[in-house]
């Protein structure tokens, strides 16, 4: 009990009250309140996860654009997506599906 005492009045001598005013701003500042530290933290973490996913999209915005414009500009590579990805045959045509 002596020790305890003895470390309370040590922090006592040591701090006035300008610290216990400036640790008490600090600590309502970084952990209580609307805009605390760990909300900080976690708002910086959206914000870095939204920056890239608009890198990606922009990315996949770009590379469609020019899959359109090879299809606007080129009958053979219009013919070959609606040949491979939708199935369509001439009306002379047979079409076999392998499956893996």
């Amino acid at each position: 009990m002596k020790k305890i005492a003895n470390i309370f009045l040590l922090l006592k001598s040591k701090l006035n009250k300008y610290w216990v005013a400036v640790i008490f701003f600090m600590f309502f500042t970084f952990v209580v309140g609307e805009s605390t530290l760990f909300k900080r933290i976690a708002y910086n973490r959206q914000i870095n996860q939204l920056e890239k996913d608009i890198e990606y999209y922009t990315n996949q915005k770009e590379e469609n654009i020019k899959k359109i414009e090879a299809l606007r500009s080129d009958n053979e590579s219009l013919e070959k997506l609606a040949r491979e990805q939708y199935q369509m045959v001439k009306s002379d045509e047979e079409l076999f599906l392998i499956k893996d």
